[in-house]
């Protein structure tokens, strides 16, 4: 076969593709005003959890498992576009790799909302300025988000899912290497990138602004300037790159969670995570874990926080394999409602892709 009538062929498949993410969207459209009728969610993280899982295990062609993941994806969040666009909140300004997390996981038809400080995205759910928000809560180098995690001890919202962002920190400027005289950006970006800095521009004057996305807007108006930032803030202020991948560890990644007042349903991979007080007695810990262990099931992740109530003593957030509708997960719950002096439910929710 030659390469016209090859090329031939993939314009007809192209042509039979754009069809049926024609017909895919006026269907997602009457889905849409159903759900309007009824008052369901437009967002529905499980189902499309469900969706995925069912393609991967029909996907036994030569096309990568991450690929299939990542164009379904971008179907998902073109058909929530026809429906109605959610509403939005992340960290601030535009640019930021809160807004990067936003945009992977809602898309581009969502309305985002920019919000400064952090804990204050949860205010803007609370008060139905937003359908959702998007708060970091673990980066892999620096550990916890102290402030956002006890956020969640004051809140009645619920975690609807996860998203696993790369932190991938680029030199950006309109100016060439040799020109530049100082460099902006966040205190966590040049401690992410202390050796690379040391070794390509030790004279270089460093200063310290709030964010990253601020970085890039000084880079963007001051001449002989360059920021650290994300290849989004290099998009939206018109500042270019000039070397990419600067950071020192290059598996650097932040887990993000969504949040809302949404329920979410199983997807068959999830996690459910939990604030508990232990009594204050010698192995009131281990006594939590060996439930856990009875009923199979393990922890992903424990972080201790002081309850502000009494001097040493501390609640434990904690993420259980698993979701509150599986047995031996709601077993587990049942179990720690016995024995700790606290537990509550911050949300059962799909697992991100690491």
């Amino acid at each position: 076969m030659k390469l016209k009538e090859l090329r031939d062929e993939i314009n007809s498949i192209d042509d039979q593709l754009l069809n049926l993410l024609q017909k895919r969207a006026e269907i997602s459209k009457k889905v849409g005003s159903l759900k309007a009728d009824s008052g369901a969610e437009v967002h529905v993280p499980h189902r499309e959890h469900q969706i995925l899982n069912r393609l991967k295990k029909q996907n036994h062609g030569i096309y990568p498992e991450n690929s299939i993941e990542k164009i379904w994806t971008e179907i998902f969040n073109a058909s929530r576009g026809v429906q109605t666009p959610n509403r939005v909140a992340f960290l601030g300004p535009q640019g930021s790799f809160g807004h990067t997390a936003s945009l992977s996981f809602f898309g581009v038809h969502a309305e985002m909302i920019p919000i400064t400080p952090q804990v204050d995205i949860f205010t803007e759910v609370e008060t139905e300025r937003a359908d959702f928000g998007v708060v970091a809560i673990q980066n892999s180098v620096f550990g916890t988000v102290r402030d956002v995690l006890e956020r969640f001890q004051h809140t009645s919202l619920n975690i609807c899912a996860e998203i696993f962002q790369p932190i991938q920190h680029n030199l950006i400027s309109k100016s060439q290497i040799p020109e530049v005289q100082r460099i902006y950006s966040h205190s966590q970006s040049f401690a992410q990138c202390r050796l690379w800095l040391t070794k390509f521009m030790k004279s270089v004057e460093q200063v310290e602004v709030v964010s990253t996305s601020e970085a890039a807007q000084r880079a963007a108006n001051e001449p002989n300037s360059a920021a650290i930032a994300s290849k989004l803030a290099s998009e939206i202020y018109e500042v270019p790159v000039l070397v990419a991948s600067i950071m020192d560890e290059p598996n650097n990644t932040t887990r993000f969670l969504v949040i809302g007042e949404q329920i979410v349903g199983k997807s068959g991979y999830d996690c459910t995570s939990i604030f508990f007080a232990v009594e204050d007695k010698v192995g009131a810990l281990y006594e939590v874990l060996e439930v856990l262990e009875k009923h199979d099931l393990s922890l992903s992740y424990i972080e201790s926080l002081p309850s502000k109530t009494k001097s040493w003593e501390y609640i434990f957030f904690a993420d259980i394999e698993g979701h509150i509708d599986d047995d031996n997960v709601n077993s587990v719950i049942e179990h720690l409602e016995k024995i700790c002096r606290d537990v509550r439910i911050l949300g059962s929710y799909p697992r991100g892709t690491k």
